[in-house]
């Protein structure tokens, strides 16, 4: 499973404190009203109006100048007139608060009045004309009793308890969620800078290709961002000169070692001839080996394409023609990766050339792993000594002379060191990588690991 980046797990630990505050302010709230109210006291005002119409269209003109006295308070104001508009404000209609009063009171004949309107506060009004619309003021309601005349309920203060029987606070989350949402949109925007450098970081280490980031951002983000980009520089311009300095050495010793050679065919002893060209040879491939570290160190090919199922079956068709111990076992028939065929040819030979050198057998494997095809060469030798592993795939680094069998064409001969450089070389500037290891049973395990493409 993917990690989460930074961003993304601050927004989550944000969101869950969020949601979290908010469930349990809202649940002791209902706890509380539960405890203090009837169950079905949904919608606070109209169940109160409701209440008031019915218990006033059953008392006598003294019992309602009593209920009256009992009901007003100073943030409700109910009063009984004739006359039906008489505190009726202008405003918006409340219809479903005023379906529900007419439901809760018993029919009448005409239909009974049942209007409610909401106000906003007029100094709100002019100051926050839009937070006015959404948080009105007071809410008036007006219902005609059995005889003719109204009830007007004027309610002030804390509405949103009255009209939904729900807390100030709980809109105040609502609130501080589309804070929270702002917060992280700006919090995204700032890290983007570091997300940029970080992927610029991890291509820079698997290719060693400058890759420039966008000054932007903090100013302590900005001089990061200025270091590394002058640091990615450096770093190139000294790896291209390394590679330069190594490739102009090994051209002019090759050139030398040819002259070298051709002087060797004319030597009169057939001994010394022979071991004067064995020589020359093994030189050869040291400077083939520093030539090909040389051009693999400026970077692979990323946009060529090729199959690492016909790579491997052709390497072991052409050992087995040389009467070599080499076998494969692919379970791919086709295994397209990112890369040239040239390059990812030489690595497998490579790991080849040292299964034979060490072990004098190798065995090919090609298996697929979530997205990762695993090129395997295993050998029966005495394997890889767990201390030099580090060291092992850096340039001109050996294993140790325990592990030579002596058992390769043409005797064991010592290398530069480079071949498993040159591997893990390869692979990790097509975005993979090379694993040492061992095998069951005895031997050496090295793993070709290369992320599959689409073909």
């Amino acid at each position: 499973m993917a990690r989460l980046g930074i961003v993304w797990r601050l927004v989550l630990i944000l969101l869950a404190a969020l949601i979290l505050v908010q469930l349990i302010t809202t649940t002791v709230y209902f706890w509380r009203r539960e405890q203090a109210f009837d169950a079905r006291l949904r919608s606070p005002i109209a169940d109160q109006v409701a209440a008031m119409a019915s218990l006033v269209d059953e008392a006598d003109p003294l019992e309602r100048e009593i209920m009256l006295r009992a009901f007003n308070s100073q943030d409700l104001l109910v009063s009984i007139t004739a006359d039906r508009g008489a505190v009726l404000p202008e405003g918006r209609p409340l219809r479903p608060m005023e379906g529900r009063i007419r439901a809760e009171l018993p029919a009448l004949s005409p239909p009974r009045v049942v209007v409610v309107r909401m106000e906003a506060d007029i100094e709100q009004s002019r100051r926050l004309p839009l937070l006015s619309r959404l948080f009105a003021g007071k809410v008036a309601a007006t219902v005609g009793l059995s005889d003719g005349r109204f009830l007007h309920v004027l309610a002030d203060g804390d509405l949103m308890p009255r009209l939904f029987g729900l807390q100030p606070g709980f809109f105040a989350g609502i609130i501080g969620f589309m804070v929270a949402l702002l917060v992280i949109v700006l919090f995204t925007r700032e890290s983007k800078p570091l997300r940029l450098l970080a992927r610029s970081v991890q291509d820079f280490g698997r290719d060693a290709e400058p890759r420039l980031v966008k000054e932007a951002g903090a100013a302590e983000v900005r001089v990061l961002i200025r270091a590394f980009n002058d640091m990615q520089g450096r770093l190139s311009e000294l790896m291209r000169n390394r590679a330069f300095i190594l490739g102009a050495l090994a051209h002019d010793l090759r050139t030398y070692l040819t002259r070298l050679r051709l002087r060797a065919e004319f030597l009169p002893d057939e001994a010394d001839k022979d071991q004067w060209i064995r020589n020359l040879d093994h030189m050869g491939r040291m400077v083939e080996d520093s030539l090909t570290f040389a051009k693999v160190s400026f970077g692979a090919d990323r946009e060529a394409r090729s199959d690492l199922a016909q790579i491997a079956r052709r390497e072991i068709e052409e050992r087995q023609a040389l009467g070599l111990a080499v076998t494969g076992n692919l379970s791919e028939a086709v295994a397209p990766v990112a890369g040239g065929e040239t390059a990812l040819a030489r690595a497998l030979a490579n790991l080849v050339d040292n299964a034979l050198k060490y072990a004098g057998n190798a065995e090919i494997s090609l298996t697929r792993e979530d997205g990762t095809l695993l090129l395997a060469v295993e050998d029966r030798g005495p394997g890889l000594p767990m201390a030099a592993r580090d060291q092992l795939g850096q340039p001109f680094q050996q294993a140790d002379a325990a592990r030579t069998k002596g058992t390769s064409v043409g005797g064991p001969q010592a290398g530069a060191g480079l071949g498993l450089a040159i591997a893990r070389e390869i692979a990790t500037g097509l975005g993979g990588d090379l694993v040492l290891g061992d095998r069951p049973g005895g031997g050496a395990r090295v793993v070709l690991r290369m992320p599959a493409i689409s073909s």
